[in-house]
């Protein structure tokens, strides 16, 4: 996988991440463990939120508009789509923040029915090494304080809480704030 992202990065500019999502010169399909993690399009929008509706018990905490635009418009946004079993089942938003040289994990789900296989920790993972490639030093996330499955897996893959963010979700629960170091 790394010599594949690798000569990914060397052919395009670093920051249009839109062009990786077009497909027309790259080909970024990598199979993990019969998964297969590959950048997301439009198309996947609506499995997205089935996805969420799922996991966040019938709520789908960002529109079709909020993923159409970070998958298609944001030039600073990547999203990465996990198919098993011939149907999607899971995805990550990323966004780089360019003046602290980091990137943040705007969203992470996996279908209940899919989840404790590693799929979770596998689109966290590519999405690290890509940003690894492309210089990045630290990664960024929130989640919230409740949710211990969470934070267990961003502790086994290397992030530590650094805040405590009270009131953060619309349902005034408490969130964290936690950070990877990628160099």
């Amino acid at each position: 996988m790394k010599a594949l992202i690798r000569d990914i990065f060397k052919k395009f500019e670093v920051s249009d991440f839109r062009r990786y999502r077009t497909f027309d010169e790259v080909d970024l399909d990598v199979v993990i463990n019969n998964a297969l993690y590959r950048i997301s399009e439009s198309a996947d929008i609506v499995n997205f939120l089935a996805i969420e509706r799922d996991v966040y018990a019938g709520d789908t905490p960002w529109t079709f508009s909020h993923f159409e635009y970070e998958i298609t418009t944001d030039r600073l946004a990547v999203f990465l789509t996990a198919e098993a079993s011939g149907r999607i089942v899971g995805f990550i938003g990323a966004r780089v923040i360019p003046d602290k040289n980091s990137v943040h994990l705007s969203n992470l789900a996996v279908a209940t029915a899919f989840q404790k296989q590693g799929i979770g920790s596998n689109l966290v993972k590519t999405v690290a090494e890509l940003m690894r490639h492309l210089g990045i030093d630290t990664m960024s996330l929130e989640v919230k304080r409740d949710n211990l499955a969470a934070q267990a897996m961003y502790r086994k893959l290397g992030f530590s809480t650094t805040e405590i963010l009270p009131d953060y979700y619309d349902n005034k629960l408490d969130g964290l704030w936690m950070v990877k170091k990628l160099k």
